[in-house]
């Protein structure tokens, strides 16, 4: 839960994209929109873009992801847990399509049973091919897709900078799939990556992002960005920590199902 939209399988060439050059940071806070108490966030992180990376630090989780675009790679950091680990684009890919063939295959016994939830039937054949009704008005840069199980309203800028909304669109695609590895979610990411085409298309930069989903446990979300086009001091500190603990023998390299065990246990078991 704790990185629902703070964001495909990217069919270009990552050497092709001029990031290089890019700064960016991105604050994010996590509503939930149903929620009984007061309205605060559920989680708040911060995205930095620079020098053809991007690092996604948040606090609360004590975790912190590092995209590496040009080594088709992410590392996962948790320095309260002592612990490191990687993934590249192509595993990622893999445990991914494992789930999707799962799910497939669980379809046809759903579908035998005469008396079985037909609402969760229609949700899992969306998830694997979502299809949604577009809808933009470039008065307001505002985006709609619509259907019977999901739907997603986006209010944002058109970005005239290419490679910078490329750069922050292809972070918004790995980031969902790892987020699907890594944190248990209802929703497969193509769900989200069918936005994230859309928001391609449109040339449009997020800002706010409204998700609602019927589910067996609906979803009701609204997660809002604030860009800024500069970083600062503190920002480049940031960076300088995250790249020392790339490199800090203190951190326990482990492989990404253990990163899971000792990272996330506790709240993988409570999931389920």
């Amino acid at each position: 839960m704790l990185r629902v939209l703070a964001l495909a399988f990217a069919a270009f060439s990552f050497a092709s994209m001029n990031v290089v050059a890019q700064e960016l940071r991105v604050y994010t806070r996590v509503f939930e929109l149903d929620a009984k108490e007061d309205n605060q966030p559920i989680v708040r992180s911060q995205t930095v873009f620079h020098a053809g990376k991007v690092y996604d630090a948040i606090p609360a989780a004590g975790e912190v992801t590092i995209l590496e675009p040009a080594h088709r790679r992410i590392w996962i950091l948790n320095p309260n847990k002592g612990c490191i680990a990687s993934v590249d684009f192509d595993e990622l890919r893999h445990m991914l399509r494992t789930v999707e063939d799962r799910v497939a295959q669980y379809l046809p016994e759903l579908e035998r049973q005469t008396n079985g939830p037909l609402d969760h039937l229609e949700s899992l054949r969306f998830q694997l091919r979502p299809s949604f009704e577009a809808e933009f008005d470039a008065g307001k840069n505002r985006l709609r897709l619509l259907s019977k199980c999901v739907s997603y309203e986006v209010d944002g800028q058109v970005c005239d900078r290419p490679d910078a909304l490329e750069a922050y669109l292809t972070y918004a695609d790995w980031t969902c799939q790892l987020n699907y590895v890594l944190h248990p979610q209802p929703l497969l990411p193509n769900v989200r990556l069918e936005l994230n085409e859309q928001l391609r298309r449109h040339k449009l930069m997020p800002t706010r992002v409204t998700l609602r989903a019927k589910m067996e446990r609906p979803l009701s979300l609204r997660a809002e960005h604030l860009l800024d086009w500069t970083l600062d001091s503190r920002d480049r500190q940031s960076i300088q920590k995250w790249e020392s603990l790339l490199r800090d023998p203190k951190l326990q390299k482990v492989s990404l199902s253990e990163y899971q065990r000792i990272a996330l246990g506790q709240k993988i078991a409570k999931s389920k």
